[in-house]
């Protein structure tokens, strides 16, 4: 006996079975005829959910010694938590990420929260350590919610306002990791590890709530697609889409120099300037500080100039950052000081340019576009981290900051390659300008919106692969194209 998926998108079971069990309210129920431009409003609650959703990943990292006492085990035992928890995040990103293509992401958001804050309430209930770890997976393995946000800001943002509006999403992403250490820290300091487990849970909680009521349930990006053809189309995008690959290979080279600085410093500040581990935690707030500074750039910058601009501004500046802050380092703590604001200033521009950059690499296969792009960053921070430690172990601060130095030159190579206007692997065809047109700043809507939009009538009912377009007086069928 066999049972047929009536959306016609091979997605698992549970995600559908999870689906039904998800009302809409009226007011956030999709019309066709109405102006869908992404408000402000549900922007910040984007920027929130991102930052409530990604500090799952980082709570325990200042608390492993906690844990190992706690739980009666060793510490290197205890350092599996992140371990696996970053390991599940690896596989969200390459198995959960793409169904947000062939699904309502609506419902599919709406789940992972519900199921991640199940999760969690378990993981601040068991006393067996062997169960929170394999809890721990799977909370890494969930907490993708940030992932699918962004194509959701890319594709719905307001052109004028695109660069703004996926700022402040990666603003609450970046919060969210930064935060999530110093408060961890503080609170066990203080009281018991689980009641930072306890403030999460509520977090997630409220986050479902607010985004249950006001989320707009979008339509689907490529109805009729497979599951097995979205993952394939993974694995074909890098050699298919030279502006993808290079956007990526720079964000691979930026989250290495970013973990490889941030994960050695604790060492540099204790070893050198002989800090306590809360003065080490709260020198986390300094890296917070340029999150805010993010909008701010981004409409001043990113939204008047091409993204290819904006990247080589923001490599210059980490460069001379990581230069002070290395000399400098050695002898005071301006050094770091300087490297973590600018730097991590410099990190976000390059960040917020690469998603605008990316943004119409496959209007219908988002997610897996996004996919791709965070498995490079995911393994750049992977690569910064073990070869920042190793050179630290060797050579200290400074064999630490010229491998970084050496990141972000390579950064500048990659970006050297291909112009702005390059269509193709390598070259400069199409011109040198750097400042984008005056019709692309003030245009009111994205263009990657109007195809998706034209085939989404009824998300509930069962959508043809073979219902022919009028556009350009060529009768095609709607399907994912490779």
């Amino acid at each position: 006996m066999t049972s047929e998926n009536p959306s016609g998108n091979h997605i698992p079971v549970f995600l559908s079975a999870i689906e039904r069990l998800i009302w809409t309210p009226p007011w956030v129920k999709w019309d066709p005829e109405a102006n869908h431009d992404l408000s402000w409003g549900i922007n910040i609650l984007f920027g929130m959910t991102a930052s409530f959703s990604v500090a799952n990943l980082y709570y325990s990292h200042p608390i492993l010694n906690i844990l190992a006492d706690d739980f009666h085990i060793s510490d290197q035992r205890s350092s599996l938590v992140p371990t696996l928890t970053q390991a599940g995040y690896a596989a969200g990103l390459l198995l959960i990420v793409p169904v947000g293509d062939i699904v309502r992401r609506r419902p599919m958001i709406l789940s992972l929260i519900f199921m991640t804050c199940l999760i969690w309430l378990g993981c601040t209930l068991t006393q067996s350590f062997s169960a929170f770890l394999g809890l721990s997976f799977l909370v890494g393995l969930l907490t993708v919610t940030p992932q699918l946000m962004f194509p959701l800001a890319v594709q719905y943002a307001p052109q004028r306002h695109r660069a703004t509006m996926i700022s402040v999403v990666m603003s609450g992403l970046v919060f969210g990791v930064l935060v999530a250490r110093l408060l961890s820290g503080i609170v066990t300091q203080f009281t018991s590890w689980r009641n930072v487990y306890w403030v999460s849970f509520g977090l997630q909680v409220l986050t479902w709530i607010c985004l249950f009521f006001t989320m707009p349930d979008y339509p689907v990006l490529s109805p009729g697609t497979s599951y097995p053809r979205i993952l394939l189309k993974i694995v074909k995008l890098p050699f298919r889409k030279p502006e993808l690959t290079q956007n990526a290979l720079i964000a691979f080279l930026t989250m290495g120099m970013f973990t490889s600085f941030w994960t050695t410093l604790t060492f540099q500040l204790a070893d050198t300037f002989h800090l306590s581990t809360l003065a080490i935690g709260l020198f986390a707030l300094i890296g917070i500080s340029p999150v805010f500074l993010n909008p701010i750039v981004s409409r001043l910058l990113i939204s008047r100039l091409h993204p290819h601009g904006s990247l080589i501004i923001a490599h210059l500046m980490t460069i001379a950052a990581i230069c002070v802050g290395t000399w400098v380092g050695t002898f005071s703590l301006a050094g770091p000081v300087i490297w973590a604001f600018f730097g991590d200033l410099g990190m976000n521009i390059i960040i917020v340019a690469n998603r605008v950059a990316i943004a119409h690499v496959d209007p219908q296969a988002q997610n897996a576009v996004n996919s791709v792009y965070m498995v490079h960053t995911f393994c750049g921070q992977l690569f910064g981290t073990a070869v920042g430690n190793a050179l630290y172990a060797q050579g200290g601060w400074t064999w630490t900051g010229a491998f970084n130095i050496a990141q972000m030159i390579a950064g500048l190579f990659v970006l050297a390659l291909r112009g702005p206007h390059e269509k193709s692997w390598i070259g400069w065809r199409g011109g040198w300008g750097l400042r984008k047109p005056k019709a692309e700043e003030t245009s009111p809507t994205p263009a990657a919106r109007t195809d998706i939009e034209a085939v989404h009538e009824d998300t509930s009912a069962e959508v043809p692969t073979d219902v022919p377009t009028e556009d350009e007086g060529t009768k095609e069928k709607i399907e994912y194209r490779d």
